[in-house]
């Protein structure tokens, strides 16, 4: 072989060499950087958390909301604590390795949803139900009792009839929107108590004597008082028994008994069971009806009523076009009304109806009576009928 054309094929073969070089030096640059893969984001309490699997030989990497690069990190991981509650959002990331940057990772979308807040929970006779407030962004909520979902719902309440009373539940509450989730709420602890049962209320002279029935779980109970549509008056202690006794006070126009049951960390039966109303006589008062009902006692025939309470003349009240008397035949035989005055005739027990004819007229006569007495009453007069018992001894 000739000189000239051995070296002509020495330079062909290192060209060759080269390029070969080249294209594999080109395909392990390329190599180096792959994609990040796993790339997952989730809620939480600042922000929404993206997580991405370590890609080998990156040294960093950027991370995208949309088209907007928002950071450029060492870790596996960034939250976006700008992120608005109710908005959905996109996010890739891409691995880098000195100048060399990957293709961007697979999107993934999320909406960014906070923990409801606000959760109530409160007995019922038989269930315990959980109320919290709207989260921005939620189509649906989960609720947890301990750790088990129980429930998935649209609104903003949810009723456990699966309790025991005497028995304490925790509960929580997580906002839902198609595949993204909040953080859970901050959780509420209540112990399930019943209303106590068989309450009764027994009246020796001035004084109650109440029982009711044991509660499972309840470590006390507390007793309220109403009397005649005053405030309650709430005894200074609760009692641990299932008695009481309460003093009536002196002449009380009407008093209502009320009890509840309270677990030992406070929890309370939301149920207050009352017994029927102990009503002496004198008693003014109006009934589930709104009418209004007056007790009196005439000593002896021809004794003289003119009044419903403290002097207040229904005469000088009211002109005659204001209301109607009507006596039936059979009371008609013990007193006779005239003019608005009650006049006892014989020995007997009777009763006057009295119709108002206008709500005007109702109220000014049951704003007379509260004045009188200084207190008011449960109903209003909203049919406008006054009943008066008259007794003639």
């Amino acid at each position: 072989m000739k000189k000239s054309t051995r070296i002509a094929s020495f330079a062909l073969a290192g060209m060759m060499v080269a390029s070969t070089a080249a294209v594999s030096s080109m395909s392990v640059s390329a190599a180096k950087v792959k994609k990040p893969t796993k790339v997952k984001a989730v809620n939480q309490s600042k922000g929404i958390k993206i997580t991405w699997k370590k890609v080998k030989g990156a040294k960093k990497y950027k991370v995208y909301r949309g088209k907007k690069k928002i950071t450029t990190t060492k870790k596996k991981t960034y939250t976006d604590k700008k992120a608005k509650a109710g908005k959905t959002y996109k996010y890739t990331v891409q691995a880098v390795k000195g100048k060399k940057t990957s293709k961007k990772s697979k999107a993934v979308k999320i909406v960014r949803l906070k923990a409801p807040t606000g959760l109530y929970a409160q007995n019922h006779d038989q269930y315990v139900k959980l109320e919290w407030n709207k989260a921005t962004g939620a189509k649906k909520y989960y609720v947890y009792r301990g750790t088990k979902k129980v429930a998935t719902v649209s609104g903003l309440s949810y009723t456990d009839n699966s309790v025991k009373s005497g028995t304490k539940y925790t509960y929580k509450v997580k906002a839902v929107n198609g595949k993204s989730t909040s953080v859970a709420s901050k959780a509420k602890s209540i112990t399930f108590i019943t209303a106590p049962t068989n309450f009764v209320a027994k009246v020796e002279g001035d004084k109650a004597v109440l029982t009711w029935d044991k509660v499972t779980g309840a470590a006390k109970y507390q007793i309220l008082t109403q009397n005649c549509g005053d405030p309650m008056t709430v005894p200074e202690t609760a009692v641990t028994d299932t008695t009481c006794t309460v003093l009536l006070g002196v002449n009380p126009d009407l008093i209502q008994f009320y009890v509840y049951a309270i677990a030992k960390d406070g929890s309370a039966s939301k149920t207050i069971v009352t017994t029927a109303a102990y009503i002496p006589e004198g008693s003014y008062f109006t009934d589930g009806n709104g009418d209004l009902h007056v007790k009196i006692n005439l000593s002896k025939a021809g004794d003289v009523f003119e009044s419903y309470y403290a002097g207040k003349v229904l005469t000088s009240t009211f002109t005659a076009d204001d209301y109607a008397i009507t006596v039936d035949e059979e009371s008609a035989k013990f007193v006779e009304v005239k003019d608005g005055v009650i006049t006892g005739k014989a020995s007997g027990t009777a009763t006057v109806k009295v119709e108002l004819k206008n709500e005007t007229i109702q109220k000014k006569l049951y704003d007379d009576v509260c004045k009188a007495t200084g207190k008011t009453f449960g109903n209003h007069l909203t049919t406008g009928v006054v009943y008066v018992d008259v007794t003639v001894a």
